[in-house]
């Protein structure tokens, strides 16, 4: 039996529908999850570019620099306060990348008269970087959240604080290793130094026997 025109016509329409969502799946909805992607994330910098930061705590101010041994050259980093040394390149680069890959996993928009209650009125740690082109960024990190996973932060939070309370303000869930990249003792920020290698002491020479 011949099929009528219009069932025709309805089998070429769901044809090119099918077309067009497999169309929009392998073209416009990776652009959509690229774009989520990147606003997931907490910053839109690289590591390398990081020429300066500070590690705020209640306990300490730390604070590194980048230096180069020539021009153009490798870099390595520098403790600068509270003490001088070579740093731990490990430290830093587990630090860095983290600032610099890490993401938000949700945001909360909260006001500034709740902050307290995440922590973030009085932070255990604030991170300020400086880049080359001396772009500045902070990430403020407060409590853990509920679960153990997360900690509350803000990212490029305002210097002072809002004169309206009732303000909307952003608080984002970033990954627990935050809180491993900077709550370290000061010695693990330190460049390791190598172990020291006692010289062998040359055996003294033997006195001939006298000749009777």
């Amino acid at each position: 039996m011949k099929l009528q025109k219009n069932t025709l016509v309805l089998i070429a329409v769901a044809l090119s529908m099918t077309g067009l969502v497999a169309l929009f799946e392998m073209q416009v909805s990776p652009k959509q999850e690229a774009a989520k992607e990147e606003q997931q994330k907490i910053f839109a910098f690289n590591s390398d570019r990081v020429q300066f930061f500070t590690v705020k705590t209640p306990e300490k101010i730390l604070t590194f620099e980048r230096v180069y041994a020539t021009k153009g050259g490798k870099s390595s980093w520098e403790m600068k306060l509270p003490v001088q040394a070579h740093a731990s390149q490990a430290s830093v680069d587990f630090l860095l990348d983290r600032l610099a890959t890490g993401k938000s996993d949700r945001t909360i928009n909260t006001t500034a008269a709740q902050l307290p209650e995440f922590g973030l009125d009085q932070p255990q740690a604030t991170v300020t970087v400086k880049l080359d082109n001396q772009e500045t960024h902070r990430l403020v990190l407060g409590k853990t959240d509920f679960s153990g996973r997360f900690l509350y932060a803000q990212a490029n939070p305002p210097e002072a604080p809002p004169q309206n309370s009732a303000q909307n303000l952003p608080v984002l869930l970033v990954p627990f290793d935050f809180k491993n990249a900077v709550q370290r003792p000061l010695s693990e920020w330190k460049k390791a130094e190598a172990p020291k290698t006692d010289k062998p002491q040359k055996p003294s020479p033997t006195p001939s026997p006298e000749i009777q």
